[in-house]
């Protein structure tokens, strides 16, 4: 499938804006961010229904931890489902091997991010099959065994189905090669930018999707702010080894930015990130992150609607996230 879109949407920078419009018309200021998200992914799925009727689709939806994936899926489900193209959402986090058969790290801890740590023979099988057949038998990895369930489960798709492949290595060549490029629209997500007052970087895109991470990790899987900071290098290390090299590949590049997320995620990591002792390795991240999100207006989360991509970070979305 052609490149269409070789850019991505930047929105407004400037802490002062964002802060006046969060004191000014904090109602306006998300509704225009989610108004303007929604938009492209309408733009995405408009376009993969303009095509016809080509036999099933792929979409391959790559991009780093905290970029709102999962969200974004389920977005253009909805959308296409509108256009009256049937579309079901699968991840790769499925085909993990599992406890004992996930690759090494050099200090001997699991490689989680690796490709490696996917049953790949099997993942390229189910999603050639699913092409080519329109069916495969699904497995379904049990992350509270730590391993694959015994059964899988037969998935079956309509004439012209799409579907929506997610995970940190949907663009890798590993992936894709043995796909037929005619019918895969390949999808890079990420924070794309960074929140700045003049030349000067107040919160980087990096450091938006850490404080994702941070509130998701506590509020979903029980998981302390030190936790996160621990684990975040490796993750950042995975990330340069397995997403960015691919993320050329795309066909489209979504900016997942919400401009406005600093001043409601604010008011969910202070409290978390204050509880970090000075005997902490990790105080002075910490201590330097908070010092960034108090630059920032607070904002009601009530004004976040359940259907936001930020909801996947904080909680009472709509979707399956």
């Amino acid at each position: 499938m052609r490149n269409f879109v070789d850019y991505f949407i930047k929105y407004t920078e400037r802490v002062k804006d964002i802060n006046d419009a969060a004191i000014n018309a904090p109602a306006e200021l998300v509704a225009q961010m989610e108004s303007q998200y929604r938009k492209r992914i309408n733009e995405i799925a408009d376009f993969l229904n303009s095509n016809g009727k080509q036999g099933n689709k792929l979409i391959m939806l790559a991009g780093p931890s905290s970029s709102g994936k999962t969200t974004t899926a389920c977005m253009l489900c909805e959308r296409l489902e509108e256009l009256g193209v049937h579309s079901r959402r699968i991840s790769l986090d499925e085909f993990f091997l599992g406890a004992g058969r996930t690759p090494l790290l050099p200090d001997g801890t699991p490689d989680y991010e690796s490709i490696h740590a996917l049953d790949i023979p099997l993942m390229q099988e189910c999603l050639l099959s699913l092409i080519e057949k329109g069916e495969c038998m699904m497995p379904r990895f049990s992350f509270v065994k730590q391993r694959p369930e015994d059964e899988r489960v037969h998935v079956k798709l309509g004439e012209n189905d799409v579907v929506i492949v997610e995970g940190i290595h949907a663009l890798n060549p590993i992936v894709t090669d043995c796909l037929p490029d005619d019918r895969m629209l390949k999808i890079y997500i990420s924070v794309k930018q960074d929140i700045e007052e003049g030349d000067r970087v107040i919160i980087s895109a990096y450091e938006l999707r850490l404080c994702r991470r941070i509130v998701r990790d506590m509020l979903f899987r029980g998981a302390s702010p030190e936790f996160t900071f621990e684990l975040w290098p490796k993750v950042l290390e995975g990330e340069a080894k397995y997403i960015q090299p691919y993320k050329r590949l795309a066909n489209v590049t979504i900016n997942s930015i919400h401009i406005y997320e600093p001043c409601v995620i604010s008011q969910i990591a202070l409290p978390l990130l204050r509880r970090i002792t000075k005997d902490s390795p990790y105080f002075e991240q910490a201590d330097q992150l908070c010092e960034k999100l108090e630059l920032f207006q607070p904002l009601p989360s009530e004004l976040i609607p359940p259907n936001s991509l930020m909801r996947e970070f904080f909680g009472n979305s709509i979707y399956k996230v």
